[in-house]
């Protein structure tokens, strides 16, 4: 072979090897991004949709770039972690759809920077639904999936979707013995064909959508005996089946220690973890926090009684000083107050505009008033105060100049503060202000 055509082959060869690891699926193999345009979207992402960072499989981000630096843009989530039978609400109609409230629920969310609901797809067959409450002709899963009823979701999901608002989605509801209740067993270690229709259809009927989590069960331990082996698999199928490598989640039983670490297909684990005050589920979080090793991201998705008002609030600023995403359990919207709804949107707000997922807990650096910190160390912080005593402040400072938001943690008011001098060692700030007691401030080092 001559030369010229040794090397033409050669590169061939490497061209058809780097489009056949592009076109692998697996937990390290995310939406591509495109630093600094935010119009890029690769091998299966769609552009702005959230995902894994590609970082840092802890945090979520968007696929954009809006802010023009370079890296993905940050992505926090808090809002209801109800109604699950949200797609089941109001009265059901000769063609299997629903009369319900489903739409004035997310109008109601709209504007509140709240930005998840939590819902399910299969509610019968010994879950928490009636007989009906599933998405297939006639209720019976041995029909196809009813269009009509998927057309509705759609509905839903578009209006979600275009507000910002997560659509997180279990296929299956607690309780439901998917081998004995619906008959579909593993089958020599694949899916059953029923099950496996029901997975690949919902995925691609709806995974055009950039505000989706998938969730593979609530409360998977109750999946039956070979539990860990069938998610597995359910998650296997959502990953190949889904072009746009969406978010895969597991929901379980109580408890702080993860099913599924190191699952490939798997990327975060929907906490139930049922205290009741904000200091032990901040600790519960740390907890799930160090055992995740970076290797999923996790969301305290249900916490009874988590309560209304500043209670709820806390409880959701705890979380996420702990490093968690927060789904609110009983926050149903429909008797939610406005207010709560917004307490959720203002932790959103303020923590998407800061580099927080670049960050981890560093409770260790907090200083005078300040409870807990997540921190980057030596370059950027968030400190926070449920109730400040004092002055906030923080350990082990590297001398520099900074940029600080204040944020009143109950109103939302924020005050910026440029080009501040901050002095090497422990260091403590004055509130400004217009801002509570009920504080968190986010401290970047200028150039850093």
């Amino acid at each position: 072979m001559h030369r010229r055509s040794f090397l033409i082959f050669t590169a061939l060869v490497l061209i058809l090897v780097l489009i056949a690891a592009n076109c692998s699926k697996s937990k390290k193999s995310k939406p591509f991004f495109l630093p600094g345009t935010g119009t890029g979207t690769g091998t299966g992402g769609l552009v702005g949709m959230v995902m894994v960072d590609p970082d840092s499989a802890r945090w979520l981000v968007y696929n954009k770039d809006d802010n023009g630096d370079g890296k993905p843009d940050p992505f926090y989530m808090c809002g209801p972690g109800d109604p699950e039978g949200f797609l089941y609400r109001g009265t059901r109609n000769a063609d299997g759809t629903r009369s319900g409230d489903q739409m004035t629920l997310i109008n109601k969310m709209k504007g509140t920077g709240a930005n998840c609901i939590y819902l399910m797809a299969i509610r019968s067959h010994g879950g928490d639904g009636g007989a009906t409450e599933n998405p297939f002709e006639g209720s019976d899963p041995a029909n196809p999936l009813d269009q009509d009823i998927l057309d509705q979701w759609e509905t839903w999901f578009t209006e979600m979707d275009d507000n910002g608002i997560v659509i997180y989605f279990f296929f299956y509801d607690d309780a439901i013995n998917v081998a004995g209740n619906l008959g579909w067993p593993l089958v020599g270690g694949n899916l059953h064909s029923r099950e496996k229709y029901f997975i690949e259809g919902i995925v691609n009927e709806f995974e055009h959508h950039k505000h989706l989590i998938w969730c593979v069960m609530e409360e998977v331990q109750e999946m039956g005996a070979d539990h860990l082996a069938h998610a597995s698999k359910i998650a296997e199928t959502i990953r190949t089946a889904d072009d746009n490598d969406h978010l895969i989640a597991v929901h379980q039983l109580g408890g702080l220690t993860f099913l599924f670490p190191d699952d490939p297909n798997i990327d975060q684990f929907a906490i139930q973890y049922n205290e009741s005050t904000a200091a032990l589920l901040h600790s519960g979080c740390l907890t799930a926090w160090n055992s995740a090793n970076g290797r999923y991201s996790i969301n305290m998705s249900e916490a009874a009684g988590w309560g209304t008002g500043a209670t709820a609030r806390q409880k959701n600023w705890a979380c996420a000083m702990g490093g968690a995403y927060v789904m609110v359990y009983g926050m149903d919207i429909v008797s939610t107050s406005v207010s709560d709804l917004e307490d959720c949107g203002r932790l959103v707000s303020f923590m998407e505009s800061t580099n927080f997922n670049e960050m981890a807990p560093h409770d260790e650096l907090a200083h005078g008033g300040t409870q807990y910190v997540l921190a980057k160390p030596g370059d950027s912080y968030i400190a926070y105060a449920s109730s400040l005593a004092g002055e906030i402040g923080l350990k082990s400072m590297t001398a520099g100049t900074y940029y600080f938001k204040w944020f009143d943690c109950a109103t939302g008011t924020a005050v910026e503060q440029n080009d501040v001098t901050v002095n090497s060692g422990d260091q403590t700030w004055t509130t400004p202000g217009g801002i509570g007691a009920e504080v968190a401030v986010y401290i970047n080092r200028s150039g850093g």
